[in-house]
């Protein structure tokens, strides 16, 4: 392992060394969200469409380093699955944690999205003939990215003065019993936008921001500590005055552990002129979290406007009508831009979501459109050759369980190059273990006794035992080998 592939730690306030989680070089988190119907219709879309077009596929998972479908076998279900999936809640109510609710934008049910994609199971090899079925651990094989909605300075006010104090410590008790593998909280996200409320007093923010992540390490146990991430995430575009900048909202190297920045239309051309920011404003983030050394975070991510621009707002539309009618196509025009700054900045997560904003109530007719992959052709053709087949030359994007080894891959075998001889001599093994040693143990229990007793003289012997008097010995041998098979073609656990 390069020095550069190592898990990135920092050092906290009591002189222990924090795990980031960052990936490698070159590999980024892939998340999705941003409800649970949403994200539930996303894998589903994903894996429907492999089945439809039979893909070869090449994809970087968790448990497998490499799974290749030589005989253009679709992935299982449960290979579609991102690593960590997006949520929401508000600090003031905590709903949409442990207990579902819907804030007008689809059901937020951060156990429920976890419990729709359980543990996988699989095989570990140590390097020799050894195999050993390793069994789901009590974490979800996904993470959590979870939006704390603080409300603004008012918010932060009751969380300083210990108002909150309760919610507080409701929040370390889910934290701690949570099964997520790793949960990356956004405290008061958007800090810098100048409708959520922060703009009028940044120090309060701040200091509402080390508060709760004060008080979550002082309480969480050791185990939960490594799990638990906080995310700095600004919104990446002009802020309410020219007199605010990041450093005024910047709690400190100490209490931040990545810094994440949206990405909606800064990348458009039009962007400034909508009044939604250009890139001058995202790449200021992104100079500022490699000035501090953080993993970037694309926290909030989808092409404004819709995938083909037709639900944009009238005045976006009549910027493209009149500047950029033919400006590149679906893909390239947004994801391709996406993917550029990802490349260059080697953003460690990406959060993109994947929804039919007009039917949610809170985003109605606000201009967001309909983002769903699965809903434009070549976004999904393309979506799947450099997404999730990891087509492109020089990126990587991980998926569900890469968060348990912080992008490092178990060390398992390949799924389907290695099965044909995998099955070989675990069926030699197994007919080791389930014939010859239970066949010499009855044997020894049987017939020792019956020597002793003189059985070998008795004028029956050498007679057949009489139907039902006694199972033969090897009557489950098919259903031992049915199960040794079943357990060798679905490594993960997947039907």
């Amino acid at each position: 392992m390069n020095e550069t592939d190592k898990p990135v730690t920092k050092t906290n306030e009591n002189g222990k060394k924090r795990p980031s989680c960052r990936p490698p070089v070159n590999t980024t988190y892939l998340t999705i969200g941003q409800d649970l119907f949403s994200i539930h219709q996303y894998v589903l879309s994903q894996y429907n469409y492999s089945l439809h077009h039979s893909l070869i596929t090449n994809t970087t998972v968790s448990d497998v380093d490499t799974v290749t479908g030589k005989s253009a076998a679709p992935l299982a279900v449960s290979q579609y699955v991102p690593s960590a999936f997006m949520v929401y809640t508000d600090l003031a109510s905590l709903k949409g944690l442990w207990e579902p609710t819907d804030y007008g934008s689809g059901v937020e049910y951060a156990d429920g999205v976890l419990n729709m994609f359980p543990s996988n199971h699989y095989l570990e090899y140590d390097g020799s003939d050894n195999v050993q079925e390793i069994r789901p651990s009590k974490y979800s094989p996904a993470g959590l990215q979870i939006g704390l909605w603080l409300n603004g300075t008012q918010g932060c006010f009751s969380i300083y003065t210990g108002v909150l104090d309760h919610q507080i410590q409701l929040l370390i008790s889910y934290l701690e019993h949570c099964r997520a593998s790793k949960v990356f909280i956004r405290i008061g996200y958007e800090f810098d936008n100048p409708s959520f409320g922060f703009s009028d007093d940044p120090a309060m923010y701040i200091l509402a921001f080390r508060k709760i992540v004060s008080d979550c390490r002082d309480f969480l146990s050791d185990e939960a500590n490594d799990r638990v991430l906080f995310v700095w995430h600004s919104w990446g575009a002009p802020m309410a005055s020219k007199k605010l900048s990041l450093e005024r909202f910047y709690p400190g190297d100490k209490f931040v552990d990545w810094i994440g920045v949206s990405i909606f239309q800064q990348v458009f051309p039009w962007g400034a002129a909508a009044g939604g920011g250009s890139m001058a404003e995202v790449e200021n983030v992104l100079k500022f979290a490699v000035e501090h050394d953080k993993p970037i975070m694309i926290a909030e991510s989808t092409p404004f406007g819709g995938i083909e621009l037709n639900q944009a707002t009238k005045a976006v539309q009549s910027l493209v009508t009149k500047e950029n009618h033919n400006f590149g196509d679906s893909w390239d025009r947004w994801y391709g831009k996406v993917l550029e700054v990802i490349n260059k900045y080697d953003i460690s997560m990406w959060c993109y979501i994947d929804a039919d904003w007009e039917s949610q109530p809170m985003w109605h007719n606000v201009g967001f459109g309909e983002t769903r992959i699965a809903t434009n052709e070549l976004v999904m053709a393309k979506w799947q050759e450099q997404i999730i087949r990891n087509g492109l030359r020089d990126r990587d994007f991980l998926f569900s369980g890469s968060l348990e080894g912080c992008g490092r891959p178990i060390n398992a075998p390949d799924e389907l190059d290695n099965l044909e001889n995998d099955f070989e001599w675990n069926r030699l093994s197994h007919i080791g273990s389930f014939i010859v040693i239970p066949f010499l143990l009855v044997s020894a229990v049987f017939y020792i006794p019956y020597f002793i007793l003189g059985g070998d003289k008795s004028p029956n012997h050498g007679l057949a035992v009489k139907k039902g008097e006694r199972k033969p010995l090897l009557s489950g041998i098919d259903q031992v080998n049915n199960s040794t098979r079943t357990l060798l073609k679905s490594p993960t656990g997947s039907p």
